[in-house]
């Protein structure tokens, strides 16, 4: 790996007098270090960043071993997105929930290497962990670029800022600590892309907070927000935030507002000629729903028009039986779970629907859930404890004032969006970790105190956050030791020893959109008891029972597969599938 070295680095020039930037003026000293910008390469030296990469790809190769079978419910539907588009079914891709750049990336990899079904789920962790890489480089151009930006600022009226060097170090440790209780690569979804954007866009607006706002960087952020949008549609509306920062922060730095339209309004251009994948006025229909279900109250499945207000569904999945309520959805929608594969489809027609109440308890659990975010661990406690204690005793706070500002705006911006609506870790993982690096660079000490900061409070941080990194790495040790079997494929191959082969249709009873063994076996999930309703089919008397029971048998379903040890003692013709908790029933003939 070759650092590249900027020519005002005194380190690099031969004969050069090492005790001339401890003489001069630091204000001075700032400012040739401004100028002195290396492309690549992180101030921190050589050692120190391969040792951290290094630990990375350790890091990042045994949480993908050990969790290279675990998926969710969206991972699916990204997975069998990307399978359409490898086998050439390109359209596949645009989906009004189920963001486009995520499964083009997957299938390509398929395209490319054809993995085994028994290898799918891994394959797919295996491309997490490059696109985990590549946020740690991402993040390395942020981490820099703020440095930078808070070099340009000037000035000692505050204090001394933390050693540049001791903050590459908190960096790099937040980083990995927030990939391991955060965004860890076990998830496969978008949002791991997504950080990695995010950073390079942030990146972007501190170069142009320094006044280096070219037609390039400005074409590159409306290229990297496109890219964004692509990857998430939550990314649209605040891809014009960070466009309108972007203008101000370059008009305010040039005096004249007129100088930064032409710039903004070509980013603009690129971003909407590269998000442009839709056939109708939307940027995707996953905001309206998640509002609709989260705030408005309606069901996460199988709406049927509930509660009053929320509008009319325009085809839903259908209501075949009253009690226990069964749901049928063979046709249209494609999919091992039809109902997850295009959630938009099922609910057209859907309304959110506004309440004071209802929004604001919805608030308070955000506010509750970003307080955990601190809780994981305790980590960010004693971080920010062992910060606000040293600067209280000397020392005080430079946060860059209003132009700064402009820069956290879509940061800021994108945490209360998500807290009007649903507040998940993976989602708001790359902005808190910025704000927390920003915290850092703003503290500021008086010369008495800096010797103090880099003896204890840094000690006590990267302490802190190396022992709470222990637990989860310890945990996937010993889940990797253990070797568990794959329950889902287990699933699966018991399926086929059935005779029930690719391609049947097959009911379902309380599995719902985890039913990851559907897709293993390729078989479709077409009728469900949901997971909520199991209970009722469990209690139900044995007429009931058969009643439903038949009801999946003219519906076309092969077979009726349920999770529930207490499947044998349902009714009559229940037959385990070896080893596992899953128990299947099948028709007469079948």
């Amino acid at each position: 790996m070759r650092i590249l070295a900027g020519k005002g680095d005194a380190s690099t020039l031969p004969n050069a007098k090492k005790i001339e930037s401890a003489e001069e003026p630091l204000e001075r000293g700032q400012a040739r270090q401004a100028n002195a910008r290396p492309l690549i390469a992180a101030p921190t030296g050589l050692r120190l960043r391969l040792l951290f990469w290094c630990l990375a790809i350790a890091l990042g190769a045994l949480e993908v071993w050990a969790r290279r079978n675990e998926v969710n419910p969206d991972s699916i539907s990204y997975i069998e997105m990307a399978e359409a588009a490898a086998q050439g079914g390109w359209h596949a891709l645009v989906n009004a929930y189920w963001s486009p750049l995520y499964p083009l990336l997957l299938s390509v990899g398929m395209r490319l290497f054809h993995p085994a079904i028994y290898w799918e789920f891994t394959f797919v962790h295996m491309v997490n962990f490059l696109l985990y890489l590549g946020d740690l480089f991402c993040f390395e151009i942020f981490l820099k670029e703020l440095l930078a930006a808070r070099r340009t600022e000037g000035g000692l009226e505050k204090g001394r800022p933390v050693p540049e060097r001791i903050v590459w170090i908190w960096g790099y440790l937040l980083l990995l600590w927030s990939s391991q209780f955060w965004l860890g690569l076990a998830m496969v979804n978008p949002d791991i892309i997504v950080a990695g954007l995010i950073y390079v866009a942030t990146a972007l607006l501190l170069r142009i907070y320094q006044g280096k706002g070219t037609w390039l960087l400005f074409s590159a952020l409306g290229l990297v927000l496109g890219l964004a949008y692509l990857a998430k549609a939550a990314m649209f509306p605040l891809s014009f935030l960070f466009l309108a920062s972007a203008f101000l922060l370059f008009a305010s730095k040039r005096g004249s507002y007129l100088g930064g339209q032409p710039r903004s309004a070509f980013a603009l251009a690129v971003f909407i000629a590269l998000s442009k994948d839709k056939h109708r006025a939307t940027f995707g229909d996953a905001g309206r729903l998640n509002y609709a279900r989260y705030v408005g109250g309606a069901p996460i499945l199988h709406w049927q028009g509930e509660p009053p207000g929320t509008g009319s569904p325009a085809h839903p999945t259908r209501k075949v039986l009253a009690n226990p309520p069964i749901y049928e959805f063979a046709q249209p929608i494609a999919g091992s779970y039809p109902p997850w594969y295009d959630p938009s489809y099922w609910y057209e027609g859907i309304r959110p629907h506004f309440s004071w109440n209802r929004q604001l308890w919805v608030l308070f659990r955000s506010a509750n859930l970003y307080l955990k975010l601190f809780s994981r661990s305790g980590a960010l406690y004693v971080v920010l404890l062992a910060l606000i204690v040293q600067v209280g005793k000397a020392g005080g706070w430079d946060w860059g004032g209003g132009r700064m500002s402009l820069v956290w705006l879509p940061t800021l911006a994108a945490l209360t969006m998500y807290a009007l609506v649903l507040v998940e870790q993976r989602y708001v993982s790359p902005f808190a970790v910025m704000l927390l690096v920003w915290v850092l660079t703003s503290a500021r000490f008086s010369a008495s105190k800096a010797e103090t900061v880099r003896k204890r409070t840094a000690p006590a941080v990267i302490l802190a956050l190396a022992l709470a990194m222990a637990w989860p790495v310890a945990r996937d040790l010993r889940d990797t030791l253990a070797n568990r079997p794959d329950e889902p494929w287990q699933v699966a191959v018991g399926l086929h020893k059935m005779k029930i082969s690719p391609g049947a249709r097959v009911g379902a009873i309380g599995t719902g959109p985890s039913a990851y063994w559907a897709h293993l076996a390729r078989v479709q999930i077409i009728a469900e008891v949901s997971e909520l309703d199991q209970l009722s089919f469990l209690v139900a008397g044995p007429a009931r029972k058969e009643e439903a029971l038949r009801k999946f048998s003219e519906l076309g379903a092969k077979a009726v597969v349920m999770k529930s040890s207490s499947a044998p003692q349902a009714i009559d013709g229940w037959q385990e599938v070896g080893g596992t908790h899953y128990y299947v029933w099948r028709p007469a003939g079948h």
